[in-house]
């Protein structure tokens, strides 16, 4: 799903912000989203998976969930003008019609201050259907 988040974000730019292909931590842990305002970090696919149909035989369903983080941090006391702007479009990349398969599309978009910097996190969570066979 990382991949189509970043195909996402590169086919639908906001003005002033810049895509990063890295994930967002560097080789010590630190995140690299602090450092560098303006730049999209996209971490990597973290899978879950929950039990929603259980029988005897061992054949069941499982909801499988995918989640995405991006990561954007801005200047908390000079946001851009253009910054709901840039939340509304990549808030959309759960509509993206290259991920595919899936059963529910869910984007939960929060926001964190660290000093003077606005840390916005966009979790997107894809959950797909899977018959344990």
């Amino acid at each position: 799903m990382r991949t189509q988040i970043l195909d996402y974000f590169r086919a639908n730019k906001v003005s002033g912000y810049t895509l990063s292909t890295e994930l967002p931590w560097d080789s010590s842990g630190d995140p690299l989203y602090l450092k560098n305002f303006k730049y999209i970090y996209v971490d990597s696919d973290q899978i879950a998976q929950e039990p929603l149909i259980d029988v005897l035989n061992g054949v069941g369903i499982v909801n499988e969930i995918t989640t995405v983080r991006t990561f954007i941090t801005t200047d908390a006391k000079n946001q851009p003008s253009n910054y709901a702007t840039m939340v509304s479009t990549f808030q959309n990349a759960r509509l993206d019609t290259d991920i595919v398969g899936v059963t529910q599309r869910a984007t939960q978009v929060s926001t964190e201050f660290v000093g003077d910097a606005q840390v916005t996190q966009f979790d997107f969570s894809f959950r797909q259907l899977i018959v344990n066979s």
